[in-house]
């Protein structure tokens, strides 16, 4: 019988990663995804200081701020439709209170500046060659904010503005940590507003971009999550229902790729025990026994300090919190 599928199997990389090591993800909604799963495992993760990115010029001028502590002043803001919004940042950011933006905007930079000193492994997701230049200042927009389309001119980057984005990114990681290790990877979602012809275009810029920066960068290396997209999950069962963006389903298996390719063999046990401990959190009881109860929420207390012996800087607040009170009397 014929495979129907064509399996996409990552290259080899070195080191893996390590509990003890720093992990930050910057980019498209496709880092916030893996983040997420490296922060339900308990990975020591900083995930989109800038909120989602998609265009190589605001990532790198993302990576530059942080890396110069250069923080946010009162003037870079820009006011509309009620809120103050940064165009270097997602509109998560955004507020009506401008002084509480600007310190939400220079706190999360400080943060990640110390994160970022630290992180071993460094993960830029790529998700649009596409850019947008605000014509009131002159600068590429990292997020339009639905300010009207009037505003800003838009083209497609070329092949050397690419990689000379990708150097600025790299040089900035390198100056906050010399001995990190930078993996790229290209988004999978697709960017159809300008037709399909335009995505193809603009993430086959990007493919190049990174192949040709990763010639003389033997420290780096690259995850193929658009590729196992277009090729292993071809098929529409694997979209969410805009056709557009990776269901659940195929996040999840791009995600045990990447675990594969990029985690220490001997972590794959413990995001088992993990994971019983989360599936233990959502069990709904059936009787109101309070006895059992207690003693399944012991059970699962007991669990969690096993983990914190051997893992000692895991986070494990909430699950503590939730398993207490259900130890407690009525």
């Amino acid at each position: 019988m014929h495979d129907l599928i064509s399996n996409v199997t990552p290259k080899e990389f070195q080191p893996k990663i390590m509990y003890s090591d720093g992990i930050s993800m910057a980019g498209s909604c496709f880092a916030e995804h893996i983040a997420d799963k490296l922060v339900r495992y308990k990975y020591d993760v900083l995930s989109n200081p800038f909120g989602i990115l998609f265009n190589p010029i605001s990532i790198a001028r993302s990576f530059e701020r942080i890396a110069n502590r250069q923080y946010y002043q009162e003037e870079e803001l820009v006011a509309h439709d009620g809120l103050f919004h940064s165009m270097d940042h997602h509109g998560s950011y955004s507020g009506a209170n401008k002084d509480a933006v600007l310190l939400n905007i220079n706190t999360s930079l400080e943060k990640s500046y110390l994160h970022l000193t630290r992180s071993k492994f460094v993960f830029i997701s790529l998700g649009s060659a596409k850019v947008y230049r605000f014509k009131k200042t002159g600068a590429i927009a990292g997020n339009c904010h639905k300010i009207p389309q009037a505003e800003f001119e838009s083209f497609r980057m070329t092949l050397n503005e690419c990689e000379l984005a990708l150097e600025k990114i790299t040089k900035s990681i390198k100056h906050l940590s010399a001995a990190s290790h930078i993996i790229w990877t290209v988004s999978p979602v697709r960017h159809l507003r300008d037709g399909i012809e335009e995505n193809q275009l603009s993430k086959s810029t990007l493919l190049l971009a990174i192949d040709q920066h990763l010639k003389n960068k033997k420290h780096d290396g690259y995850f193929p999550a658009y590729e196992i997209m277009m090729d292993q999950l071809r098929d529409y069962r694997f979209y969410a229902r805009d056709l557009v963006h990776p269901s659940p389903l195929a996040i999840d298996i791009i995600w045990d790729i990447f675990a594969k390719a990029h985690l220490e063999t001997h972590n794959m046990e413990t995001h088992e025990q993990i994971e019983k401990i989360h599936r233990a959190m959502e069990h709904r009881f059936i009787q109101n026994d309070r006895e059992a109860i207690k003693s399944f929420a012991k059970k699962q207390l007991k669990n969690i300090e096993h983990l914190s012996s051997l893992y000692p800087d895991m986070n494990w607040k909430a699950e503590r919190q939730y398993f207490f009170q259900l130890t407690e009397p009525d």
